[in-house]
C-alpha cells in the first residue's frame, strides 16, 4: 500500500499542516471534501512512501 503526506489547510485558515493518509483513504478524503463533508484542502504532495510508520514520523496527523 502507498501512503502520501500532503500538506493540508484548514477552510477559512492560513496555517498549514501535514497530514499522512493512505491512497484509499486519499480517495474518500476528496470525497468527503467535494460533499463539504471536510472544510479543508489538499495544497500539495510533500511525500509518498510504501511504510506507515515513516508517514506517520513525516506528518503532523493520520487520517
Amino acid at each position: 500500500m502507498t501512503y502520501r503526506i500532503w500538506e493540508a489547510q484548514n477552510a477559512g485558515e492560513d496555517t498549514t499542516y501535514l497530514v499522512a493518509m493512505s491512497s484509499v483513504r486519499e480517495t474518500y478524503l476528496r470525497e468527503e471534501i467535494t460533499r463539504g463533508e471536510r472544510l479543508m484542502r489538499l495544497v500539495r504532495l510533500v511525500a509518498e512512501t510504501s511504510d506507515r510508520n515513516e508517514a506517520r514520523r513525516l506528518a503532523d496527523c493520520e487520517l
